[in-house]
């Protein structure tokens, strides 16, 4: 639908795997019901659930156990107090599937899912967009000559110390980025005398402006736990839990494409499909497919989205560091070298000569008793 020089286009996204967008919170033992037995988590609301404390006379009771950092958890808290699970209706908010964390021992506390102001998860723009960005970064770097921009990169990596490791290396990033970007040579009013390389009101993706997805019911979250796919086919399983979106979960967005400001990029509706398909056979080519599939998860670990959303994806789905440098051993040497700055208690140092991949982790997580890559997607634009 087009306005003027406006064109309105609607976004269809479907979770091919769990996707996790965090709120920034966790839910404690005392702040959830996990009922081993149902295999249930009871989220409480917690208004109702003080209220139905303050009927049955346990107010005091329930501050007592609240103050005790290592009391039980509130099912317990619940059950010695006798309240059935027949009233747990009166004080619920939403209830998860715990089946796949039902035999952690570890398990402690839950990633929340971010909400929106109607109490219900979404995915917001801004997710979308940065993904998106990432993508059209991608496929711009198909084309033209970005060895120096590559050169400065190494060399802020290997020649700099852990202290302004940061510093340098996201310098370089930013005049990358501003290279790709930065096409509409325009002053920004509040600071006339910047340089309009730096200056973030030349970014084009000024055009692109996504809105936040509808509502997405409760029904579609579940906990996912964490699962580091190492290069031979091992996992690693981690104490982390997450509220993810479950695979199948539709929703939709409006994108609101700015034609003149686009133009000036020579980007539009049909440049933005295919960049995602470009990162993804990027992501897929010199990244994902270095790491074994099992024989009964391959399905599910290489889905064919064009998407990768949210947390917990991992490195390479929220970086240009692969496609930027056309050969990949050059490439893969310099994510090693990153990781090992980054991360050094995590032995990097063997990434390129024994796992030839880095960083030497994918990724996945488990639903319904299946390994998934965590965060896949479709996206249609109509």
């Amino acid at each position: 639908m087009k306005y003027g020089h406006l064109e309105l286009v609607k976004v269809k996204l479907k979770t091919l795997t769990p996707v996790y967008i965090g709120s920034g919170e966790s839910l404690t033992k005392k702040e959830y019901i996990f009922d081993r037995q149902r295999k249930l988590i009871y989220i409480p609301d917690l208004g109702k659930l003080t209220g139905f404390l303050a009927q049955r006379t346990m107010l005091k009771a329930y501050e007592r156990y609240l103050l005790q950092p290592r009391n039980n958890d509130l099912y317990y808290f619940l059950y010695e107090n006798k309240v059935g699970k027949s009233d747990y209706n009166k004080f619920t908010l939403y209830t998860l599937d715990a089946s796949e964390i039902i035999n952690q021992d570890k398990f402690r506390g839950i990633l929340t899912f971010v909400k929106g102001a109607d109490g219900l998860p979404y995915i917001p723009g801004s997710s979308l967009k940065g993904a998106i960005r990432t993508a059209i970064a991608a496929k711009l770097l198909q084309k033209g000559n970005y060895e120096i921009n590559i050169s400065n990169i190494e060399k802020a990596v290997s020649n700099v110390n852990k202290k302004d490791f940061r510093y340098y290396t996201n310098r370089e990033a930013r005049n990358l980025e501003c290279g790709l970007f930065n096409k509409l040579d325009l002053k920004d009013p509040k600071y006339p005398d910047r340089i309009k390389w730096y200056n973030s009101v030349n970014d084009c993706m000024r055009g692109i402006q996504i809105s936040d997805s509808k509502s997405i019911d409760f029904k579609h979250l579940t906990i996912c736990g964490k699962y580091d796919r190492k290069p031979d086919g091992n996992t690693n399983v981690l104490p982390i839990y997450r509220e993810c979106l479950i695979p199948g979960t539709t929703t939709e967005f409006y994108m609101t494409l700015d034609k003149p400001v686009l133009s000036k990029w020579s980007i539009d509706l049909d440049y933005i499909q295919d960049a995602l398909d470009v990162f993804m056979d990027l992501y897929h080519g010199k990244f994902s497919s270095y790491f074994r599939d099992r024989r009964e998860d391959t399905e599910n670990i290489q889905l064919n989205g064009n998407l990768i959303l949210g947390g917990g994806a991992g490195y390479a789905t929220k970086t240009i560091s692969y496609p930027l440098i056309q050969n990949r051993d050059r490439a893969l040497d310099l994510v090693q070298k990153i990781m090992i700055k980054e991360f050094p208690k995590h032995k990097h140092e063997k990434d390129t000569a024994v796992h030839k991949v880095s960083p030497h982790t994918l990724k996945t997580t488990v639903y319904k008793g299946r390994y998934y890559g965590m965060g896949k997607c479709h996206i249609t634009f109509a």
